[in-house]
């Protein structure tokens, strides 16, 4: 038996970086009970979690190899759509409004997948501003303008 190096360095990480924000909570800020939960309550139940997901990992990683799996080749395309929605709803809320800065963004997005089409696209883009609109400026009443029609002027 073997370790592999992939899931060892991965799980060694996800500890040690629990570990570190873990110990950084514990040091700086309040924890409380569950009953009276301080500041730092959330994180250091993040930081267990972290921690034992990389326990977990570190345990996977202890196996009988195999021969070499092979690695998928990296789609870039969708990492460079998917990491561009959320900074371009980002850029265009405010200058555009809700609703064009919904559409560019989930656009974006779809722009990853090869394997939807134009009519489907336009649906998820609309069912995704409908329930966008609906829950966050009427629902919640986040103060956001639907529109910004002064970019035009």
């Amino acid at each position: 038996m073997t370790w592999n190096r992939d899931d060892l360095a991965a799980g060694l990480a996800f500890l040690g970086i629990g570990l570190f924000f873990a110990a950084n909570t514990l040091l700086f800020l309040p924890v409380g009970t569950t009953a009276e939960m301080g500041p730092g309550f959330f994180p250091l139940a993040l930081c267990i979690l972290l921690g034992l997901l990389g326990a977990a990992i570190l345990l996977k990683a202890r196996r009988p190899t195999t021969e070499p799996e092979e690695r998928p080749a990296i789609n870039l395309r969708a990492v460079c759509f998917i990491t561009a929605a959320p900074v371009a709803f980002g850029l265009a809320l405010r200058d555009l409004g809700l609703v064009p800065a919904l559409v560019i963004s989930t656009g974006a997005a779809l722009a990853a997948s090869r394997v939807i089409g134009l009519r489907r696209g336009v649906t998820i883009v609309a069912g995704m501003t409908v329930f966008c609109v609906a829950v966050f400026y009427y629902g919640l009443r986040v103060p956001v303008e639907l529109f910004n029609l002064d970019v035009f002027n």
